[in-house]
Order: structure tokens, then C-alpha cells, then sequence
């Protein structure tokens, strides 16, 4: 007897099985065990034996693992489905990581596909929609479809934060929006991220001030409290 199933009820259902598969990595944990890394479910039933150097929490339904220097993923059910053939690796956020392969970063998804080649000297994950990359030993930032959106131009930038990034020119640091806009001149000489308060702390010589997006002084910050806010 042919049975039918029609479409819609198959892609629910494997709608219903991607999210439960997430779901179980909120309840896998590492634990360690002479030295080695490996995963347990909520019962404390062993789902990976700890055979890795290293490992991450879950992300996206996916850890990082590292063994003998290099990186891959497993998924939620201990499966390697990524194999380790990586210099360096962040965590999956919205199906994308960023990883070092020959040499240069690039971006992979959860089928280990590039979504952005290898090219970069360095890179880090997407914040607010962009990711921070190195060129010719200048930062820009690229979109997830890998399009340069900011060109590689400061010596250092910092990933964005509330619709902010603080960047450096010319060993000065300012601020711009998303779209690279200069927000907030380059006149300090630290600066750090935006907090979600729209605060952030920026140096000017010897001094040290917590400002808003518009430049703003809001306070002076002595060393101490300065030193405690940062960590």
C-alpha cells in the first residue's frame, strides 16, 4: 500500500527536528577529563568522549572543537560534521562562522560551503550585520554576502556595537555608523565599544571620559573605576 505524505507535513516536520536539535545544545555541556574536552546531555549520559584538546559551547547548534591545533564542529548529537582541518574558527551565529584555511580567513556555513573565500589575513564573526577584515594591513568590513561595504582603510577597528564602530586613522581613533560614516571625529586616543546604555570610555592624552554617540563628556572616569567598568 503507497502511502503519501504530502509536502508541507515533510518540511514541518523537518522544521520541528532543526529546532530540536538546537534546542538540545542549551543542554549539552563540556566537562573535562585528564586534560580533554568532551560533552554530556542533561542526564549526564556521555555523547562525546573527552577526546578533544579544546571545545566551545554550543552556538547555533553547532561547537567548536580543536584537536592537534586545528578546528572543526560537531553538532548537538556529538556528530563531527565538519572536520578539523582549521587554523583558527569562531562560533556559528546565523548558520556562519569565520575560519582560517591555508593561510587566510574566509566564511563557511553549516555544509562547510564558503559563503565569503579565504582572502582575508584576518577576520572575526558578524556584529550588527557586519564583520570586521584585513587587507593589505587594512581593516575594513564586509556584508554577509562578502561585498566590502566599508573599504579596507583604518589600521585598526573594532567590531560593531549599537550601530557603532570605533575605528583608527592615522593612530587617532573616531567612530562611524554602518554605512561608514564618520560619526565622531578621529581624536582619541583609546577608544572602546558602545554600551547598549550608548555610553561608551575614550582617552584623550592622560585623561579618560565615558561619552554618548553625540561626543558628549557624560563623566570624567578616574583610573580605578575606569580599570573596574572595563572588566
Amino acid at each position: 500500500m503507497n502511502i503519501s505524505i504530502p509536502l508541507t507535513a515533510l518540511l514541518f516536520g523537518a522544521l520541528n527536528l532543526l529546532m530540536l536539535a538546537d534546542a538540545c545544545g542549551q543542554h549539552v555541556s563540556r566537562f573535562y577529563q585528564d586534560g580533554k574536552v568532551g560533552y554530556k546531555d542533561q542526564e549526564k549520559n556521555i555523547l562525546v568522549y573527552p577526546t578533544y584538546d579544546a571545545g566551545s559551547d554550543f552556538s547555533d547548534g553547532m561547537a567548536m572543537v580543536v584537536k592537534n591545533e586545528k578546528r572543526g564542529y560537531i553538532n548537538t548529537v556529538g556528530q563531527e560534521v565538519i572536520p578539523l582541518i582549521y587554523d583558527d574558527a569562531t562560533l556559528f551565529v546565523n548558520g556562519v562562522a569565520c575560519v582560517k584555511y591555508a593561510g587566510r580567513y574566509g566564511y563557511i556555513n553549516k555544509e562547510a560551503l564558503w559563503v565569503i573565500q579565504p582572502i582575508y589575513e584576518n577576520a572575526f564573526a558578524f556584529s550588527d550585520g557586519l564583520a570586521r577584515v584585513q587587507k593589505n594591513g587594512n581593516w575594513g568590513y564586509v556584508n554577509r554576502l562578502g561585498d566590502i561595504v566599508i573599504p579596507c582603510q583604518y589600521d585598526l577597528a573594532f567590531d560593531f556595537s549599537f550601530g557603532m564602530a570605533a575605528v583608527r586613522r592615522e593612530n587617532r581613533f573616531g567612530y562611524i555608523d554602518v554605512h561608514g560614516k564618520t560619526i565622531l571625529p578621529f581624536i582619541y586616543d583609546m577608544a572602546s565599544d558602545f554600551t547598549k546604555e550608548d555610553e561608551a570610555i575614550v582617552g584623550q592624552g592622560k585623561e579618560q571620559y565615558k561619552i554618548n554617540k553625540k561626543g558628549r563628556i557624560i563623566k570624567k572616569m578616574e583610573l580605578d573605576e575606569d580599570r573596574n567598568e572595563k572588566h
